[in-house]
């Protein structure tokens, strides 16, 4: 067969055009008449071809430029290469379609034709929206907190700033609007006391890019601010740092005043002449520091009146300063029950200890109100029966708390159903689907559906921190086979340890155990131990699971033959976001989020759990759940769960 016969070819050529995925439709010249249009221009316009042919072309187009554009086209056309332009077809519903297309010239005995191909931009400019949406309801959130915030890249360029930043260093329009990084330092540096300290922890920071620091800033002008810098990570990698700064000048004058006061006393002492004097001064300047200070102080007796307190609580309470000296005011009174037993713990510290760890409580305001606050409590220097109190406001932080608790929310969620789509059918190109691929194709399918997995598992470790953080997340308290648990857990992630050259060894009990506790939760658990096991484990090692019971607890045991967990990371191992070591973890992947979602879920079920390590030898994690009675074992076996 010859295929370079010109109707196999003209065939051919109408077969491309007519099944191609772009929209294509060609005219004449110059009176714009439709002459040729694909079956994809038909699809998107909702009309059949020989509607179309013939047609002029400002049928189709409705956008004022195009007859500019085209008056421009006629001036020449024959060109080289391809005129672009955004334009809008109608429909068959009078719907406008915003495309972008694409124009080149072709001639033919004299006679000249545009072709054009279209691009639909519909779904471009919805993602677009979104994404500014987005980021309108971040900058937000930066905007509604109560520290400035500025963000750089790893070059050392501004990202962003709030207006709190702004206002802090008083930074002027000219410099927001430039964001040139040397003058904002310059800036930054003219206002500070001691530049040059400043100036080295901003290099020690360039060293080690992960780093988190927090520092006490002195100004010029006589402010002092604490400045919080930690690394920003985007998809486990390294973007550049975060600064959170905050003004704590009326701490630090309290702080100076207090100890201004404190001095006077002491001078006081030593010239008895003047004791009375000096102790009515430092009397007065104490009540005014106390009643200036932004935060609640009061003081009480074992009975639970209060006795005194200073303006900001009055305020706070919405009460008279003649309830409180008339003894009318009982604190449990004005907490909520289920802050009381709180209060009596601490109570029980100050009888100890003197003083009380800080703890949440809320408080009824007179109008019925309820504030949520920070109360620290302390007993009164030279007295048995009585204590002072110090209360914190938090509304603000509260309020902040739900909007960052929020945000994770809908990004998290609004990822969850594209992902599942995307992963979906990732998954399905993968085992064919589509039939066979190139191995290239088939490569970076490969790589997408792994990432799409990685994100899945961050969107879903998101999701049970902010059902942890918010009290949203149910826990079921049933008996369950904790061996045959154990096993399922081991099934379901050999696949995973496979692909890393890994296995798995259970080392089962002589009899079969069984834990009160939610099955689902624990398995959640294992998938975290041994999935970290496997992946810092050396290709060819075995990780063991062991099982062991007392007359309280079970104890799950897994080991690995790994590198160990670094001296400097073990107090951080469960924290949020915690990486050992940034480099090797990102790319092994991971959230940063297991371990401590881990712990949440144990301690919620009524366990414990913790490591052991050596660097280089490798790391044990444990967990214990409580053991299921001997009478609720009988009840189980009795009545056998379907």
């Amino acid at each position: 067969m010859n295929y370079s016969d010109s109707a196999i070819q003209l065939n051919l050529l109408q077969h491309i055009v007519q099944h191609g995925t772009v929209p294509l439709m060609v005219v004449s010249a110059p009176d714009l008449l439709l002459i040729e249009v694909n079956h994809r221009t038909c699809e998107i316009l909702g009309r059949t071809r020989e509607s179309l042919l013939g047609q002029e072309l400002s049928s189709v187009e409705c956008a004022l430029q195009d007859v500019f554009f085209w008056e421009e086209i006629k001036a020449n056309p024959v060109f080289s290469g391809v005129r672009v332009i955004e334009s809008e077809w109608l429909d068959n519903n009078g719907h406008a379609i915003p495309i972008e297309k694409r124009v080149s010239s072709f001639s033919n005995s004299g006679q000249y034709f545009w072709i054009i191909q279209a691009e639909d931009l519909t779904e471009r400019r919805r993602i677009a929206r979104e994404q500014t949406h987005l980021a309108s309801q971040l900058q937000s959130s930066l905007e509604a907190t109560a520290e400035g915030i500025l963000s750089i890249d790893l070059q050392g360029r501004i990202v962003n700033l709030n207006r709190r930043f702004a206002s802090i260093w008083d930074l002027s329009d000219d410099l927001i609007v430039a964001r040139d990084e040397t003058l904002m330092m310059q800036h930054l540096l003219s206002c500070l006391r001691d530049p040059e300290s400043f100036r080295e922890i901003l290099l020690n920071l360039k060293v080690n890019n992960e780093a988190e620091t927090e520092n006490t800033l002195g100004l010029i002008d006589g402010r002092h601010l604490i400045c919080v810098s930690k690394p920003e990570y985007l998809r486990d990698r390294l973007i550049g740092r975060v600064f959170s700064v905050r003004d704590i000048s009326a701490m630090k004058k309290i702080e100076n005043d207090l100890v201004d006061a404190l001095n006077l006393a002491e001078l006081a002492v030593q010239d008895k002449s003047h004791m009375v004097d000096a102790l009515k001064i430092s009397e007065s300047r104490l009540r005014r520091l106390v009643n200036s200070s932004l935060i609640g102080i009061f003081q009480g007796d074992m009975s639970g009146h209060l006795t005194l307190a200073n303006d900001v609580l009055l305020k706070l309470l919405g009460v008279d300063r003649e309830n409180i000296i008339s003894n009318q005011i009982e604190w449990l009174k004005l907490t909520s029950p289920e802050y009381h037993q709180a209060h009596q713990a601490a109570l029980a510290e100050i009888r100890e200890f003197g003083q009380a760890a800080p703890f949440e409580a809320e408080l009824t305001r007179k109008d019925g109100v309820k504030v949520p606050v920070m109360v620290g409590l302390a007993q009164l220097e030279g007295s048995r029966f009585e204590w002072v109190g110090f209360v914190l406001d938090l509304t603000e932080q509260k309020k902040a708390d739900r909007a960052k608790s929020e945000f994770i929310s809908v990004v998290s969620h609004e990822l969850r159903t594209p992902l599942t789509s995307i992963r979906g059918a990732l998954g399905l190109l993968e085992n064919g689907a589509a039939g066979e691929l190139t191995p290239k194709l088939m490569h970076l399918i490969r790589i997408a559906h792994r990432n799409s997995q990685r994100l899945g598992s961050l969107v879903n470790d998101l999701l049970d921190m902010e059902k942890l953080a918010s009290g949203k997340m149910e826990f079921k308290s049933e008996s369950f086979n904790v061996t045959q648990l154990a096993a399922q857990a081991i099934e379901a992630n050999t696949a995973y340890a496979a692909a890393l050259g890994v296995q798995y060894v259970l080392v089962e009990p002589s009899a079969t155990l069984y834990a009160v506790g939610d099955s689902d939760r624990v398995m959640q658990v294992f998938a975290n131990l041994l999935s970290n096991a496997a992946k810092f484990s050396p290709e060819g090692e075995t990780v063991i699971m062991r099982l062991q019971a007392d007359q309280q607890f079970i104890r799950i045991e897994i080991e690995d033959r790994g590198r160990g967990i670094p001296i400097e990371f073990r107090d951080k191992i469960f924290s949020k976001f915690a990486q050992a070591d940034g480099s090797n973890t990102r790319q092994q992947g991971g959230t940063g989020l297991g371990l401590n979602i881990a712990k949440s879920f144990v301690e919620k079920m009524g366990g414990e759990i913790d490591f052991h390590s050596e660097v280089n030898k490798g790391s044990l994690f444990w967990f214990t759940l409580p053991v299921m009675s001997s009478a609720d074992l009988l009840i189980d076996n009795a009545y056998p769960k379907l």
